[in-house]
Formats: C-alpha cells, sequence, structure tokens
C-alpha cells in the first residue's frame, strides 16, 4: 500500500510552482492540502483526510530541500544572426551526404555550424548563405524543413555544474518564462546554444545579459 506521506511528496515534486513555493517556506499548507486532497484520494485508492495531508507536507517540509533552481553561473554570452535550418528524413542516403558538407571550408569555417542526427532526422543549422550549397549536396532529396532568419544565443559555464541537476533547465527556463520560442537546443561540454528566431534574440540577449551581470557581481 502506497502511503501518504509518499504520495504527497510525488504530487509537489512533479509541480514546479508548488515544489518553489514549498522549498522555500511560503506555501499555504493548508489550503494546498484541500487542492490536492482528490488527487492524494485517487492515488490511494481510499478516503483521505485533509488533516493527513498537512501532516505529510509538514513532515516533508522539515526535511533540507534542494532548490529546483541551482544559482548556476556562466563564464562568456555570445550570438550569431544570419542562420537557416534545413531537415531531411534521415535515411542511409541523406546520412551518406553529412560527409560532404564537412569536406566544405565554408562550413568548417562557418562562425557557427552544427548538424543534429535524431532517430529520424537530420537537421542542419548553417549561415543562410550556404542554403545554396545544401541544396547542391541534397540535390534529389525534399526536405522537410526550411527555416530563415535564425539566430543561436550561446552561453558557456564551467564544468563543475555537468554533475549538478537543473543547471540548463535554469537557463532554458529563464527564456521560458518570456514564451520565448525556442526553435532548438545544442549542447556540447561546456556551452549550451539556443536557436532562436533572429525578431526573439535581442530580448534573449537582454535576458542571459542581465543573469550574466549578476553573476559578475557576486
Amino acid at each position: 500500500m502506497i502511503k501518504i506521506a509518499e504520495i504527497v511528496r510525488e504530487i509537489v515534486s512533479s509541480s514546479e510552482i508548488a515544489f518553489a513555493a514549498f522549498s522555500e517556506g511560503y506555501l499555504n499548507l493548508s489550503a494546498y492540502a484541500k487542492s490536492i486532497l482528490k488527487e492524494v484520494e485517487l492515488k490511494a485508492k481510499k478516503p483521505v483526510k485533509v488533516g493527513s495531508i498537512v501532516a505529510a507536507l509538514s513532515r516533508l517540509s522539515a526535511q533540507p530541500q534542494a532548490s529546483l533552481i541551482p544559482g548556476a553561473e556562466f563564464e562568456s554570452i555570445s550570438v550569431k544572426s544570419g542562420l537557416a535550418e534545413m531537415t531531411f528524413p534521415r535515411t542511409k542516403e541523406t546520412s551518406a551526404k553529412l560527409s560532404r558538407i564537412h569536406l566544405k571550408k565554408d562550413f568548417s569555417s562557418a562562425d557557427f555550424f552544427t548538424i543534429a542526427q535524431g532517430v529520424a532526422e537530420v537537421s542542419i543549422v548553417a549561415p543562410e548563405r550556404l542554403l545554396p550549397t545544401l541544396c547542391l549536396i541534397f540535390k534529389g532529396y525534399k526536405p522537410k524543413l526550411i527555416v530563415k532568419g535564425l539566430a543561436v544565443l550561446t552561453v558557456r559555464f564551467d564544468e563543475k555544474y555537468l554533475d549538478i541537476p537543473n543547471v540548463c533547465y535554469s537557463f532554458i527556463r529563464s527564456l521560458a518564462l518570456r514564451r520565448t520560442n525556442i526553435v532548438g537546443i545544442v549542447a556540447a561540454f561546456t556551452e549550451l546554444s539556443f536557436i532562436l528566431h533572429e525578431q526573439d534574440l535581442e530580448e534573449s540577449f537582454s535576458i542571459m545579459n542581465k543573469l550574466f551581470k549578476t553573476n559578475e557581481r557576486n
């Protein structure tokens, strides 16, 4: 039988808003207990008293809670515009074409260039001026997607953060709170690059730059 405390912990942990309020100590336990009563009863498969939920929350609050959003700092921030994305179905034929791209000096010397091979797709993000070259390389193969007017915002951070949960999430969350449309994300060892539409670049840079300046002061 699942214990009430385990159910309550699971419910609190599944809600960013509730967990943040709970870990910071400003969650109204009684009001929150009433709001999750039906969910707790459904998972417990039996009637549950609000007081039992409050008691479980109280015991949980007495335990140390790790912050959902770590105080991650990044070392630098950079932006590149004038990019485009081209995506093809991943087949033996299209995958074989990728080697030709790496042989082209224009791609290897580009300020930003990346290839992502997924389970069913191959996506290339490169300077928009190189789209005609990509079309020649993939001649005879119809792309699933071509998006122009893209930009990339890249943050670099210390390798010590690789073992700290939610570091990438903390950066993504900063943009998500402004409802920024993130077209794609490229992760390297100590870099995280956000592919964005150019019209979102200025605001996104401002958001990240404020975090960077705050971290510089600290």
